[in-house]
């Protein structure tokens, strides 16, 4: 569990199996919620109601962010990296991977092939490559990204603060840093080497990026790596805590799952889509006013149906590897990927499809001209 929860893990399991349908209900009747409420929100007691928690949901994702959609596109500019991740395609044991690094002049391509699709807001990605992908690096991509997009995201190993001011000056505004898992023994069993072995310094990246100005700090675990009801009340009290310490920013929740696929990786605790479901209705709900993202890793037919009563952010015609939007098809070479795409959707579908739903499509979210 995260290291600010009071509660054992084996305390928090105790208190899901007490859970009642008079408590669900209590929780699902107020205005207002705390953090005992998400816990009754995802646990199995909960599973009855999720008629009524898809309303709730709704009426609250639409009082925050009425019928429209932000979508975005994520761009991998390299995939060298110095961790032993057990469970990722990019560890640097890892010989199926084809390692690059983009140049500027590459990077400017697969942006401009990106922003020909309409998107307007673009995450950038990288491996942790200390010697590749410094704070300077990522500073000359904002500065060359930056006039083309409206805003401009971080996926990368975590900074210090001095570090993520001087990316925020050059352009970076949004954040997000998957801790993987708050298990903190299952996490060194994940991450048994690396700069990423360091649970705590990962623990507060989005703490530091808040105190150098970032605007959205983006918060996950990876489901299926250890019992995602535990990990569920760890991002909780996460999110509870940066609300509070980084009242100026806004949170943002991400729920990525992995998908058994052949030859791939096998998660020792696999969810399903029911309960990914569930815990998205239950946290816009406890949470209606932070941002959700829907992964790519979900089926097309459960991301239409969750923009439309829980996440508010998707992307759009991804590609996991670096040079995957224009660089390798001029080079005629193979996209292998960090993780396996199920939506793989051009983006004209996906902004169809959000219409088709009676949404409305968000390119643009932010202008540093308000």
């Amino acid at each position: 569990m995260i290291p600010l929860l009071k509660y054992t893990a084996e305390e928090v399991d105790e208190y899901y199996a007490k859970v009642t349908p008079e408590m669900v209900r209590a929780s699902l009747a107020k205005d207002r919620h705390d953090w005992f409420d998400l816990l009754n929100l995802v646990s199995p007691a909960a599973y009855p109601f999720m008629d009524e928690m898809r309303r709730k949901a709704r009426l609250a994702r639409i009082k925050y962010y009425g019928k429209t959609v932000s979508v975005y596109a994520p761009l991998y500019i390299g995939n060298t990296c110095v961790n032993h991740c057990r469970y990722c395609d990019f560890r640097r044991e890892h010989t199926g991977t084809v390692r690059r690094n983009l140049t500027l002049d590459e990077i400017r391509v697969e942006a401009e092939a990106i922003r020909a699709s309409g998107i307007d807001n673009l995450l950038i990605v990288a491996g942790e490559d200390p010697k590749v992908n410094s704070v300077e690096h990522f500073c000359d991509v904002a500065r060359l990204l930056k006039p083309m997009f409206s805003n401009l995201s971080l996926e990368v190993a975590p900074q210090t603060e001095e570090g993520y001011r001087a990316m925020f000056e050059a352009g970076f505004e949004s954040l997000t840093c998957f801790q993987e898992t708050y298990d903190q023994e299952r996490y060194k069993f994940f991450h048994p080497a690396g700069p990423k072995s360091d649970y705590e310094w990962r623990l507060w990246t989005q703490l530091r990026a808040g105190r150098a100005g970032f605007r959205i700090l983006g918060c996950a675990f990876l489901l299926g790596l250890t019992p995602w009801r535990r990990e569920a009340a760890s991002l909780a009290a996460h999110a509870l805590y940066l609300m509070k310490e980084c009242y100026e920013s806004k949170i943002q929740f991400a729920f990525p799952r992995f998908c058994r696929v052949e030859g791939g990786f096998v998660p020792p605790c696999e969810v399903d889509e029911r309960d990914v479901d569930l815990m998205m209705l239950a946290f816009r709900i406890v949470f209606p006013q932070c941002c959700m993202t829907v992964s790519t890793r979900e089926a097309p037919k459960f991301r239409d149906y969750i923009v439309q009563v829980a996440a508010d952010n998707m992307s759009a015609g991804s590609r996991v590897t670096p040079g995957g939007y224009a660089v390798l098809e001029k080079e005629h070479a193979a996209d292998v990927a960090q993780f396996t795409l199920t939506d793989r959707r051009p983006p004209k579908e996906v902004y169809e499809a959000i219409k088709a739903n009676g949404q409305e499509v968000v390119f643009k979210n932010w202008d540093n001209r308000i």
